[in-house]
């Protein structure tokens, strides 16, 4: 099962910090049916309960940005990451020795306390003002009654010595530091917890206790980043800082539009739905219609996914036949060869929107059923297949087509089944041709695992590899990429405008980035 995390402040929350009553409906719904959701925040327990008192979390989540798994309906601690002695006396030092005043969050007597120096209140006034009653504070008048009880958390706000902070809170002292600003205010935020703790790792903590196979992670703020990447899928909101962003899989709307709550339910509801119910009427048509016993599965499914209805399928425009056409434009169903679109690309762009959707299974298994007793009698474990390295071999085949603002390229990543029906007691070995054709072999995709959408520029430049480079060779770019043969991807990239030639380094081209 997937598991669903998402960041509060300027995610799921509104610009007030609330949660609409549509958010509520929809994924109190999906919580009911099954739908495995939590959040992961740099609040603590208590000051997010408030906000999403009236969601039905049933799944661990993740607060002071993963030191703690907690229970969500007690605020029990399941999971701690915190800081080794010997990293919380050199912290209780080094932020005495060079002057700053942080709060300090521990455990004292077994309630939570947030402590702040007397002294040096003016630092920390507007924080406290914001929270009057909160009854976590707690004077103190030195370091060492600031540093009592369990320490856990130390955040330092408004610095302007963040470099200072930078150089000695790393992972080698044994600490994990966030710089940020506040989703409401001005205030910045410097916030410093174990090494071992991270939005990140904590979410995979919480996978690993309710044994999902993936997890979508979405998030606004740098903070988030760490989660994102560790995502099977990461997504942010339409109002994420850009930093966030350029790490992302993919953007949806932004928080005030329930963006999560609708995409969990576009997710759950009507991409499984959906694709399922198109399989099978792609299934039952091509059994039963002699004029479309050739029409591939996966092609007349997604045709039935992007269009259910007949009358919007098959469409004649001018002297070409348009797969499907409904109020998103036109469709175009293309499992390999998108040269022999040009045509029809040429003859549409002109006037309409166009949908090129390119599916490619990402993941396979093949089950063996003898056709006499109707019995599987063998499920092979599924295999992962291919890479986007051939799709963006298809994009170069219509290169000349990627900066037209009509055309939208839509990837289909896809699982599927092999099905092998064989006669008699051995299963066959299909390795053998003679054997083959003896078989009734059908694939039958199972599952939309993504839609990687190509419609703007910034969605190209999400498909650059990390760490590369100001300048760098095909070489280089193919290994940042971590594939053998990433030179199509970097020639599409290059027809789009997101790589530019700018010299030669011995007999090697080299490409930079068009913008930083």
């Amino acid at each position: 099962m997937t598991l669903y995390v998402t960041d509060l402040d300027g995610t799921l929350l509104k610009n007030d910090a609330s949660v609409s009553e549509y958010t509520v409906k929809t994924l109190n719904s999906l919580i009911e049916n099954g739908v495995l959701f939590t959040y992961a925040t740099a609040r603590s327990f208590s000051s997010a309960l408030p906000l999403i008192k009236r969601l039905n979390i049933e799944c661990p989540a993740v607060t002071f940005n993963g030191v703690f798994v907690i229970n969500p309906g007690t605020g029990e601690r399941v999971i701690e990451n915190v800081f080794t002695k010997k990293a919380l006396i050199n912290a209780k030092n080094f932020l005495r020795d060079n002057d700053f005043a942080p709060l300090v969050y521990s455990y004292i007597d077994g309630k939570e306390r947030v402590s702040y120096l007397v002294e040096k209140i003016d630092c920390v006034r507007s924080y406290l003002n914001q929270r009057k009653g909160d009854k976590r504070f707690r004077e103190a008048k030195d370091f060492d009654e600031l540093f009592e009880g369990n320490v856990f958390y130390i955040t330092v706000l408004n610095t302007e010595k963040a470099e200072t902070l930078d150089n000695f809170f790393t992972r080698e002292n044994g600490f994990a530091h966030n710089f940020q600003p506040d989703t409401y205010d001005s205030t910045t935020w410097y916030e410093i917890y174990d090494k071992n703790a991270g939005k990140a790792s904590a979410a995979l903590q919480v996978k690993a206790l309710l044994g999902a196979d993936k997890m979508i992670c979405f998030g606004d703020n740098k903070n988030d980043i760490s989660m994102l990447q560790a995502a099977d899928l990461g997504v942010a909101v339409q109002n994420a800082f850009d930093e966030l962003k350029k790490c992302a899989d993919l953007i949806i709307e932004n928080n005030e539009s329930d963006a999560v709550a609708r995409f969990i339910e576009r997710r759950e509801t009507d991409i499984t739905n959906r694709f399922a119910n198109a399989v099978d009427r792609a299934r039952t048509r091509i059994k039963s219609t002699v004029g479309t016993q050739n029409e591939k599965l996966i092609h007349a499914a997604l045709k039935n996914y992007y269009a259910p209805f007949s009358d919007e399928q098959e469409v004649k425009i001018g002297n070409f036949y348009a797969d499907a056409v409904s109020e998103n434009g036109i469709f175009e169903i293309q499992t390999k060869q998108l040269y022999r679109l040009r045509e029809k690309l040429s003859a549409f762009l002109g006037s309409a929107r166009v949908n090129v959707v390119h599916p490619f299974i990402c993941e396979s298994k093949t089950v063996y059923i003898n056709a006499d007793s109707g019995e599987v009698t063998l499920s092979e474990k599924p295999r992962k297949i291919s890479s986007l390295r051939t799709a963006f071999e298809e994009l170069y085949s219509i290169r000349d087509f990627l900066k037209n603002d009509n055309l939208r390229i839509v990837i289909v990543k896809l699982k599927a089944v092999k099905e092998i029906y064989y006669s008699g007691e051995k299963i066959p070995d299909i390795r053998s041709k003679s054997a083959r054709k003896k078989c009734v072999i059908s694939k039958i995709p199972t599952e939309i695992v993504e839609e990687i959408i190509l419609e703007n520029i910034d969605d190209y430049f999400r498909l650059l590899p990390e760490n590369l480079p100001e300048n760098f060779t095909k070489k280089e770019f193919c290994k940042a990429a971590r594939e053998a043969e990433s030179s199509m991807r970097l020639e599409v990239l290059r027809e789009r405008g997101v790589l530019e030639k700018i010299g030669k380094r011995g007999k090697a081209f080299v490409y930079t980035v068009t913008r930083r």
